[in-house]
């Protein structure tokens, strides 16, 4: 008989976890991030974000850094788990212009209430198959949070959790159909 290890729930966040603080070590010790920091001193951490599928498991890592005060350039740091954990590298334009905060990287929540926080509320949802979940550390409205996205076939759940004291600060609900507008054509 084949031995299957299950991961827990609580054991997967702590991984996220300690993801984005390995992601953020990764990053700035490897070349790419040294050789840009060198040409963009002022450069700051605004957002990270992961991928997960279904089954809690990151699939994509990035971290993304303002070039300078004026909010045009972002330097983004990306890490496919999937294909291959190369560092890609690549300079954007921000669209559209908008004042971006640094990020805390400290932050306090265990990562683990977040994924049991975001369990629990599915659970509640009537026909709610999880297809990707995205979390996006980053600055809403003056306040660190983790924005939760979890998609589905039909609904879209999007969570706001403070990441300094796991309070959900927002939570909403939308039919995929919100997104859906049908015109009629012009004779």
């Amino acid at each position: 008989m084949d031995l299957i290890k299950i991961t827990s729930d609580k054991e997967k966040a702590r991984n996220i976890l300690k993801m984005f603080k390995q992601l953020l070590k990764k990053v700035q010790s490897s070349q790419e991030f040294k050789d840009f920091k060198s040409k963009h001193k002022n450069t700051f951490l605004f957002s990270a974000f992961f991928i997960l599928n279904p089954e809690l498991e990151v699939e994509t890592e990035q971290l993304d850094y303002a070039i300078d005060n004026k909010n045009e350039k972002a330097a983004t740091f990306i890490i496919d788990n999937v294909n291959n954990s190369k560092i890609k590298f690549k300079i954007d334009e921000l669209e559209p212009k908008s004042h971006i905060i640094k990020i805390d990287h400290k932050i306090k929540v265990d990562v683990d209430d977040v994924v049991k926080t975001i369990r629990s509320q599915l659970e509640k949802v009537k026909d709610h198959k999880l297809s990707k979940v995205l979390m996006i550390l980053q600055n809403i409205n003056d306040k660190q949070v983790w924005n939760v996205i979890c998609l589905s076939e039909f609904k879209i759940l999007t969570f706001h959790i403070d990441c300094f004291n796991g309070k959900i600060l927002k939570k909403e609900e939308k039919s995929m159909f919100d997104f859906i507008s049908v015109q009629k054509g012009k004779k």
